[in-house]
């Protein structure tokens, strides 16, 4: 019977220990900056892609 005891406040004690704390602060954002920045050429890479077709759409029309 002490065995059930031991063995069940055990579990309950390993789950209390498991449970998420509030006061950690949150963890630090890595690679930010370099995120921002591989944003940043994602969207210069498509407006560039963008000028490129239409400057092949009026080359294009010009030849016709």
């Amino acid at each position: 019977m002490t065995y059930r005891i031991a063995t069940l406040l055990c579990a309950i004690l390993s789950l209390a220990a498991c449970s998420p704390n509030d006061n950690e602060p949150p963890a630090p954002k890595l690679f930010e900056g370099q995120r921002d920045a591989l944003d940043k050429a994602k969207a210069v890479d498509l407006e560039l892609q963008k000028q490129e077709e239409e400057r092949r759409k009026a080359i294009e029309q010009q030849a016709q």
